[in-house]
């Protein structure tokens, strides 16, 4: 049997298409390629990796905890059930990646790439997505055994400060608590989307569909609501009244009680305790 050296960069390459769960924890392999290799249930806690090629590598149940991946690419990789856990993927890439049930929790995604990737029930409750790029990303949950749909990706208490999630499909995805300061989520799908005690001032959500979603306690001050879909969107208590571009038939359509504010060129009419009506005023 071969013995690996973890340090062996060249031999490592070498071997790239046999390193299915072997230990290379704590391994400095900076600027290492590893495109098209098999790490398959391969450990690398607490390595270096800093700038590493792993594009199109098999990387499922791979465990990466507290690992420098910063800089490195993943495009077109298979990351089913990886452990991502409190990793620093600063500027990182994972364009059209497969990340379906990862585990990115805590984790530095600052500015990384995650367009058209799929993030299909993927865990990131408290990761750092800054200035990250999640452009037709794919965020929902799926289809069961049981013929139930699962709920999609969970993104609760993330920072995602000018992110880019347009055209990301997020049905059902956990979004409670998050950072969404000036984050550009127009044309995405949010239907189903908990978006509880989220703050998207500035947000633009252009085109947005919001429909049976949950934005309680919402701070949405400048939020660009043009074109928004809200077919019982639950919006009772929120202040709606810095929201610009706001339509009185989408306010109609969603859920409101007499505690929610809309902006001053709009006026709701109640027919009853639960009837309303929404118009532009004369």
């Amino acid at each position: 049997m071969t013995v690996i050296d973890k340090n062996d960069l060249a031999m490592l390459q070498k071997s790239k298409k046999n390193l299915s769960t072997v230990d290379l924890s704590e391994a400095s392999l900076e600027g290492i390629d590893f495109s098209f290799g098999n790490f398959i249930s391969t450990n690398f806690k607490g390595a270096y990796l800093k700038n590493a090629n792993f594009s199109s590598a098999k990387l499922d149940s791979a465990d990466f905890t507290k690992t420098d991946l910063s800089g490195a690419n993943f495009i077109h990789s298979k990351l089913f059930k990886a452990i991502l856990f409190q990793a620093n993927l600063l500027e990182s890439c994972f364009t059209e990646a497969d990340l379906m049930g990862a585990n990115l929790s805590s984790a530095d995604l600052t500015r990384a790439d995650f367009s058209r990737c799929s993030l299909v029930e993927a865990n990131l409750i408290g990761s750092n997505l800054t200035e990250a790029n999640l452009g037709g990303a794919k965020l929902t949950g799926r289809f069961t055994r049981e013929g139930t749909f699962s709920r999609g990706a969970n993104l609760t208490r993330c920072i995602l400060k000018e992110a880019d999630l347009s055209l990301a499909d997020c049905h059902g995805a956990d979004i409670a608590d998050a950072d969404l300061r000036d984050a550009n989520l127009s044309n995405s799908n949010l239907i189903e989307t908990d978006l509880k005690r989220v703050n998207l001032s500035g947000a633009n959500l252009t085109g947005a569909n919001l429909s049976e979603s949950n934005l309680r306690k919402a701070t949405l001050t400048g939020a660009n609501f043009k074109d928004v879909r809200l077919l019982e969107t639950k919006l009772t208590g929120v202040d709606l009244s810095q929201v610009v571009n706001l339509s009185p038939k989408e306010v109609t359509l969603a859920i409101i009680d007499k505690k929610t504010k809309v902006p001053d060129n709009l006026e709701i009419h109640w027919i009853s305790d639960e009837t309303f009506e929404c118009k532009e005023r004369p």
